[in-house]
C-alpha cells in the first residue's frame, strides 16, 4: 500500500503516525485472531491426544487382566478343578489353595522355583508371582 500526500509537514506526520498505527492495530487484531484459533485448535487435539492415551492404558490393563485369568486357568486345570478350594490375588501374587492330596508336581514343571509352596495337613497353599507370569505370557 503506497500513500502518498501532498501537503504540510505536519500533516504529514499526522497521517503517518496515524496510517502506521492503524497498520500495527490490523496486525495486533489479526494476531490475536489466530491465536484463538490456534489455542482451540490444540485444546482439541489435546483432548483427543488423552483420549487415545486412556483407550491404550485400559486395552493394556484388559490384556493384563486377560492374562492373568488365563493362566489361572491353566493352573486350575493342571491341579484339576475339583482339588481347589480357593484362588485370590493378593497384591503381586496369585494364592492357590487346594487340598492335600493335589499332585503338586505339573505346577512344579511349569513353574518351578517361582512357585512356592506351603504344605499342611488340611492343604496346600501355592503362591505365584504374577510379575513373571505377566512376563513370561505378555507381549508388548
Amino acid at each position: 500500500m503506497i500513500v502518498v500526500i501532498k501537503g504540510k509537514k505536519e500533516k504529514q506526520l499526522i497521517i503517518k503516525a496515524l496510517s502506521m498505527l492503524s497498520l500495527v492495530f490490523m496486525f495486533w487484531l489479526y494476531y490475536d485472531h489466530m491465536s484463538d484459533k490456534f489455542k482451540a485448535q490444540n485444546d482439541q487435539l489435546v483432548s483427543k491426544l488423552e483420549l487415545k492415551k486412556e483407550k491404550k492404558k485400559t486395552d493394556k490393563t484388559d490384556k493384563l487382566e486377560q492374562t492373568i485369568y488365563k493362566e489361572a486357568v491353566v493352573i486350575v486345570n493342571l491341579l484339576d478343578q475339583k482339588h481347589i478350594q480357593s484362588i485370590k490375588i493378593v497384591k503381586n501374587r496369585l494364592f492357590i489353595i487346594c487340598d492335600f492330596t493335589t499332585d503338586i508336581e505339573p505346577i512344579m514343571i511349569r513353574y518351578g522355583v517361582n512357585a512356592m509352596i506351603k504344605n499342611s495337613s488340611k492343604n496346600i497353599k501355592l503362591a505365584l508371582d504374577l510379575k513373571i507370569i505377566v512376563e513370561n505370557k505378555y507381549e508388548s
